[in-house]
């Protein structure tokens, strides 16, 4: 099974980009020059690649996969359109797009001693922050369903109405039903967005703006948790995060679910959900998701109510875009 190991951004300007990133954000960079910037992120990895004239901004998600032979044959018998197999230094990569135009790559890795078929395990996010989640906001959620479980072989984590997760390895790759009106955050109506993530989101925010970042959505307690957005020199709306509460079993049985509204599916799942879908125990680390309404127990509702608040025991105040 293939696993998103990197979200490239297309990008006219290269510098002014990664001075966001590495001076704004604060990531440190791993690579840089003209051609190619690499960031250290927990889970896939965030990379700059320069635009080629006459060629719209774009991110593409780089999976990675021990068979790359089997992933393309998969991928022709669904009739998906790709070119042929490239090989580099890195590997062997081919490119292609999903039903609604977005890039997409598979790569297999140069064989660097390993037996064949054999994929080293995914590490447990450690680096903070970490490129914990990419959301693709689909006009067809089914038909990029379909896409993505049968053509690409992804197995589905957790699947709601309005929002699905696919299980790609550690940083989570989730489908989004997009939504219509001016009801929702901001990252929701561009095609894809990525979600950084780190334990205390509003030290983070803090330490960010002290660098001269501004935010477009100041930090904000949602039902689906705390998030705020902020757009880089290219326009692209960035999703920063904190990571979600995992409710114990006494509180997920305190209350009953409540229906799922059009906002698509959350945060927190239910555990026994969670086992159900993946077939195992819960994660022990939570993989957040950044839209919609989740069912809560009073026990979480009262930390979030109590996180929101302020140090000076305020409430939390409303979304406000930075002066």
């Amino acid at each position: 099974m293939s696993r998103l190991k990197k979200v490239i951004v297309f990008t006219p300007d290269m510098d002014s980009m990664r001075s966001f990133y590495e001076n704004g954000v604060g990531l440190r960079t791993t690579i840089a020059d003209p051609h190619w910037t690499s960031f250290e992120t927990g889970g896939a990895s965030l990379a700059l690649h320069p635009l080629p004239d006459g060629r719209e901004r774009e991110i593409e998600l780089a999976f990675e996969t021990p068979a790359i032979d089997a992933e393309v044959e998969r991928l022709r018998a669904h009739g998906v359109e790709t070119g042929e197999i490239r090989s580099g230094s890195s590997g062997r990569v081919i490119q292609f797009r999903d039903l609604e135009g977005n890039r997409l790559s598979i790569r297999q890795p140069e064989d660097r001693g390993r037996a064949p078929g054999e994929v080293t395990a995914d590490p447990e996010i450690e680096v903070a922050p970490a490129l914990a989640q990419v959301i693709i906001n689909c006009k067809d959620l089914a038909g990029a369903l379909a896409f993505y479980r049968e053509r690409l072989g992804l197995r589905v984590a957790y699947e709601a109405a309005h929002w699905v997760e696919l299980d790609s390895g550690v940083t989570r790759l989730a489908l989004h039903a997009r939504p219509t009106g001016l009801n929702h955050p901001l990252h929701a109506a561009q095609r894809v967005a990525y979600c950084l993530e780190a334990p205390d989101l509003d030290a983070w925010v803090e330490e960010m703006r002290a660098r001269g970042l501004h935010f477009a959505t100041a930090p904000i307690e949602e039902e689906f948790g705390l998030y705020a957005e902020a757009l880089d020199p290219d326009g692209n709306v960035v999703v920063f995060q904190a990571p979600r509460e995992t409710p114990s079993l006494e509180e997920e049985l305190a209350e009953p679910p409540r229906a799922t509204s059009s906002r698509g599916a959350g945060w927190s799942r239910r555990a026994a959900e969670g086992r159900s879908a993946r077939g195992s125990s819960p994660r022990t680390r939570a993989t957040p998701s950044v839209r919609g309404p989740s069912p809560r127990s009073a026990g979480s509702r009262r930390r979030s109510r109590r996180r929101s608040r302020t140090r000076s025991g305020r409430r939390r105040p409303p979304a406000r875009r930075d002066p």
